[in-house]
């Protein structure tokens, strides 16, 4: 086997040395023609200031020359995985690169557009069979999962838009997309919000940008990009001769490298042995030192992240414990604030908010705080009363004014409770001191 790869290396370097040999005479007669024109340029006056514009034009050329190269073999690259891309979603290369062009002036990278075309195919097969995300959002935007699943790629990308941009409420309409789109889905939202027309329109922008590629195109682009990658599979094969060529004398130089060095840790010992303590020696007490105080900043780290870790395991029980001690009236009034918070961003309805303010009336109605305070009537019906629509006072301003005198009824209760505290301390105090005082 070595053999034969030894035979095919030299065969390649005859062959190459064959090959040139008309080259090298050429170089040569070049050479000497080079000499001539240095001769005759010298001879004339100023020959060397004019010879410097067109070295620098030269230069210049070679530039744009592999600007050029660089960008073409981008252009190689973008086409080809877009053409790839498109395939594999069952759509032209030129929708799937008017799609990226829309993604792109709306603030989605390529690749986004190209994984959320992905999402959107996956969720409509799952919900062809009766499973997935997809298919209840489909359902709620009025879509036949049916209908939807018999269009190409592209229409189907088209209706989308449309039932997505025709949500009205952003809560439901950033759901809709996530379902379908995946996580991707809220990104995409400012490529949607215009519908189809949107997306038609950007399509139009690309080809008055680019002209129309076909699919003949992208096939020529797909077929020089698997070429040069066939190229540089023969390159490599290439070099693995040549590797296994020069095996055995990389070998032989591994092995004298490993003598040499064998040899100068052989003067090394003897040094030390001659010398006694030896800057080795030295070099390693002073790793010891650097080492032992690593470790003990190690140590003091690791003191340190215990004690942040007990700290925030307290905190958790100090906020369970204060979560646990909270009567009916504060989580009343925590959920009020939490619902009008929702009301104000719109991410719930005022329906939604009525039918919460009422579940926690109820709640608090059927708490023994509030049995035991034995509101009035009256009170207990602003309480209790649910959303009826705008009159001389708001719901907010009915709830406030009961609040603020169950407060005062808590403060009334508070003040009785500390004067039966000071009353049984000094009746302690006189237990003890034996006075007798009667209450």
């Amino acid at each position: 086997m070595e053999r034969t790869q030894m035979g095919t290396v030299a065969t390649l370097a005859v062959n190459v040395i064959a090959n040139t040999g008309g080259f090298n005479k050429g170089l040569d007669k070049a050479g000497s023609n080079a000499k001539g024109f240095g001769k005759s340029v010298g001879g004339a006056s100023g020959g060397m200031s004019k010879m410097v514009p067109i070295a620098a034009a030269a230069a210049v050329a070679l530039a744009a020359v592999a600007a050029v190269a660089m960008k073409v073999g981008e252009a190689f690259d973008r086409m080809d995985e877009a053409a790839k891309k498109a395939r594999s979603l069952g759509m032209a290369a030129q929708d799937m690169m008017a799609f990226q062009h829309a993604a792109e002036l709306g603030g989605v990278s390529a690749d986004q557009m190209a994984t959320a075309l992905q999402k959107m195919q996956k969720g409509i097969g799952e919900g062809l069979a009766g499973t997935g995300m997809a298919k209840d959002a489909f359902e709620r935007m009025g879509i036949s999962m049916e209908h939807i699943g018999k269009l190409p790629a592209k229409e189907q990308m088209f209706e989308i838009a449309d039932a997505i941009a025709a949500i009205k409420n952003p809560a439901e309409r950033a759901a809709a997309a996530t379902a379908i789109f995946g996580r991707a889905g809220a990104d995409m939202l400012p490529v949607l919000e215009g519908g189809s027309a949107a997306l038609k329109a950007q399509e139009d922008d690309l080809k008055s940008l680019q002209g129309t590629l076909s699919e003949a195109d992208f096939k020529a682009i797909e077929d020089s990009n698997d070429a040069w990658t066939r190229f540089g599979t023969a390159m490599e094969g290439i070099w693995n001769q040549l590797a296994v060529a020069l095996a055995p004398t990389m070998e032989w130089i591994g092995n004298l490298l490993a003598d040499i060095a064998g040899w100068v840790a052989n003067i090394i010992d003897s040094w030390n042995d001659f010398w006694g303590t030896t800057p080795i020696e030295t070099a390693k007490k002073a790793t010891e030192n650097v080492e032992a105080h690593l470790a003990a900043m190690e140590k003091e780290k690791q003191a340190a992240e215990d004690a942040l870790k007990a700290r925030e395991e307290l905190e958790k029980k100090g906020l369970k414990l204060t979560e646990s001690l909270r009567n009916p009236m504060e989580m009343y009034n925590d959920t009020l604030a939490d619902l009008n918070s929702m009301l104000d961003a719109g991410v719930i309805s005022w329906n939604t908010y009525g039918r919460a303010v009422a579940k926690a009336q109820e709640d608090i109605k059927k708490s023994d705080e509030f049995k035991a305070k034995e509101i009035k009537v009256a009170e207990r019906q602003a309480i209790g009363v649910t959303l009826r629509g705008r009159g001389a006072f708001s719901i907010q301003q009915k709830q406030q004014r009961t609040l603020e005198k169950l407060r005062e009824e808590e403060r009334q209760q508070l003040r009785q409770l500390k004067q039966q505290t000071a009353l049984l301390q000094q009746l302690n105090n006189n237990v003890q001191t034996g006075t007798v005082v009667t209450i």
